[in-house]
C-alpha cells in the first residue's frame, strides 16, 4: 500500500556523514550560510576572495544579479575570476534568464548527488524574489534548499535592515538558511579589505571569524578577531613589523623599533609588541637577546578533490 514510500524514507546510513567545511568555522558544507550587511561594506569582495580560493577543490557558480560590468572591471574581476578553472561566473548583461529563470534552470538539475562538490555564490538574495513577501520567498528558498540537498553548498549575500543588525526580509528566510552571519567592514591595511563576521544562526560548529581579502589577487586570509577590531594606527604598525621582519628574518628587538621610529625603551611600542605576539610573530631569546619571526594565518580550507 504504501511502496511508494519506500526509496523516501530515511535509514541510518543517511547520517553517518559528519559535518564538513569548506573554509574551517565559516563555511559549512552542503548548507545554505547568508551573510548580511549593508551596501558598500565588501560583501561582494569576500565573495570573490571565497570563489577564488574554494576554486582548486569545488566546482564554483557565481549567480551575479547585482554587480554591473563597469564595477567587475574596476575591481578587476574580468583578470582573476573569469576564466579561472572550475569558475563559472554569471552576470546579468551575459545572460538570457532572469535571476529566477536561472535559480529555476538550477532547482529542475537537483536530484541525487548532482551538485556535489559544488559552491554556489548568490549575489544577491533580493535579486531572485521579493524578500519581504512571505509566500514568494519561501518558493525561492525552497529551492535553494532542494540544491542543499542536491549536494550544493550555498553562500548567499543579503542586504541588512535600516539599522544594521538584522537582515532584511521575511521570517522565511531566516526559518529555511542553516548559518548566518552578520559582516561588519573594519580598518585594514593598505591594499586589503577586513570584516568581521558574527555568527546570528547556526546549525552547526561555526564561530565568529575574521577575514583580509587582499584586492589585488583576491587572497583570503584569515585573522584574529580581537586584531580586527583594532584601530587604524595599531593595524599600522602591525602592518609595518610584518615588513620589517619580512625583509630581515630574525631581526632582534631593538633593531625592529629602531626601523619602526621608537626608542628601544619606548613603552607603548614594546607593548604593542608584545600584543602581537603569536598572532603575528613569534619572538625567541638567544643569550638575552629577543629576536623576531613572522607567522602566517593562512586560510584551513577542504581537502576535497577538485570537483569536474
Amino acid at each position: 500500500m504504501f511502496d511508494f514510500l519506500l526509496t523516501q524514507t530515511l535509514r541510518s546510513t543517511d547520517f553517518e556523514q559528519e559535518t564538513e567545511f569548506l573554509i574551517s568555522g565559516f563555511l559549512a558544507k552542503s548548507m545554505i550560510t547568508l551573510i548580511y550587511a549593508d551596501g558598500g561594506m565588501g560583501k561582494s569582495w569576500l565573495a570573490f576572495a571565497v570563489a577564488s580560493a574554494c576554486s582548486s577543490f569545488q566546482k564554483v557558480i557565481y549567480l551575479d544579479y547585482d554587480n554591473p560590468l563597469t564595477v567587475l572591471k574596476e575591481r578587476g574581476v574580468h583578470e582573476k575570476l573569469i576564466g579561472k578553472r572550475n569558475i563559472h561566473y554569471v552576470q546579468r548583461s551575459k545572460s538570457i534568464m532572469s535571476a529566477p529563470e536561472m535559480l529555476d534552470a538550477l532547482d529542475a538539475k537537483a536530484s541525487g548527488n548532482a551538485y556535489a562538490n559544488t559552491l554556489i555564490l548568490v549575489d544577491s538574495l533580493r535579486n531572485f524574489g521579493d524578500v519581504q513577501h512571505d509566500a514568494k520567498i519561501m518558493s525561492v528558498m525552497d529551492k535553494f534548499m532542494n540544491l542543499r540537498e542536491a549536494g550544493a553548498t550555498i553562500l548567499i549575500l543579503s542586504h541588512a535592515n535600516k539599522d544594521g543588525k538584522n537582515y532584511q526580509g521575511s521570517n522565511n528566510i531566516r526559518n529555511s538558511i542553516d548559518n548566518m552571519y552578520r559582516l561588519k567592514k573594519v580598518d585594514a591595511a593598505p591594499g586589503e579589505i577586513a570584516f568581521v563576521l558574527t555568527p546570528t544562526k547556526e546549525r552547526c560548529a561555526i564561530i565568529e571569524c575574521a577575514f583580509s581579502v587582499r584586492t589585488a589577487d583576491l587572497k583570503l586570509q584569515g585573522i584574529d578577531v580581537e586584531t580586527a577590531r583594532l584601530n587604524a594606527d595599531e593595524l599600522d604598525f602591525i602592518s609595518q613589523s610584518k615588513a620589517a621582519i619580512t625583509e630581515q628574518p630574525g631581526i632582534n628587538k631593538k633593531a625592529l623599533l629602531e626601523q619602526l621610529g621608537y626608542e628601544q625603551d619606548d613603552k607603548t611600542a614594546r607593548n604593542k609588541l608584545d600584543a602581537g605576539e603569536g598572532k603575528h610573530w613569534q619572538s625567541s631569546k638567544v643569550k638575552g637577546v629577543y629576536t623576531y619571526q613572522l607567522i602566517t594565518n593562512p586560510i584551513a580550507t577542504s581537502a576535497t578533490s577538485p570537483a569536474n
